[in-house]
């Protein structure tokens, strides 16, 4: 099975005047097409960083990145937007919905930004919300939700634009057992019926044990895998 990421010699460093401290040093890791891949380790091993560098939301120090065979380190930052929003869907533990936007209206947030997908980006903000469970609550507000509706919201709006590769950063950080439970078993349906890659950041050994595998992380670095 090919890779569809592929990190090089990964690190990352921000310096200030006074300090210089590492998040990531010499990570070297591939994510084969079609994995779900764990990410875990303490809080403030880099694994969010990780996750940003992987979605292009931010840029190593030092090191590679390539995307389904494409070499994104050194991308304009306008050609690098396309590339990420038609490659990639991003999951938060926070759901980070616009309050005053309805569940449609989030949901369609992404193909806005996509040229020739406005014209049918309600019929596909209501597909996706099919897949999630949640077609019937396309004119509630963010407010009028449970945490487990509102992370379902939140996946649609990661899948509405097709993206090949899925990065979840605790997806179930913020709900309890029952509803953690319910978005791990559409992650994984996502996974194995539409064949989307999956990596996803989790404290929980649980859901990682639940996935292909998993990667541990230390002081910025590979521990494990």
């Amino acid at each position: 099975m090919s890779n569809i990421i592929t990190l090089k010699d990964i690190s990352k460093v921000y310096r200030t005047k006074t300090i210089e401290t590492t998040a990531l040093s010499h990570v070297n890791l591939d994510v084969a097409a079609g994995e779900f891949l764990s990410i875990m380790g303490p809080s403030g091993c880099g694994k969010s960083t990780l996750l940003n560098i992987m979605g292009l939301l931010d840029t190593p120090t030092s090191g590679t990145v390539e995307i389904d065979g494409k070499i994104v380190t050194g991308m304009k930052d306008s050609e690098l937007s396309r590339f990420r929003n038609a490659t990639l869907g991003f999951i938060f533990q926070s759901f980070h919905l616009i309050n005053t936007l309805n569940v449609i209206d989030n949901v369609t947030i992404p193909l806005m930004y996509r040229h020739g997908f406005k014209g049918n980006a309600r019929k596909l903000a209501m597909e996706a919300l099919e897949k999630v469970g949640l077609s019937h609550r396309t004119n509630h507000m963010p407010g009028q939700l449970s945490g487990g509706q509102m992370q379902r919201v939140a996946i649609a709006r990661a899948i509405v634009g097709n993206p090949q590769i899925i990065l979840a950063d605790e997806p179930c950080g913020n709900l309890d057992s029952k509803m953690g439970a319910e978005v791990m078993d559409i992650l994984h349906r996502l996974n194995k019926e539409d064949g989307r890659t999956i990596v996803m950041v989790t404290h929980n050994e649980a859901q990682a044990e639940e996935t292909d595998r998993t990667v541990h992380f230390f002081d910025g670095r590979q521990v494990t895998d």
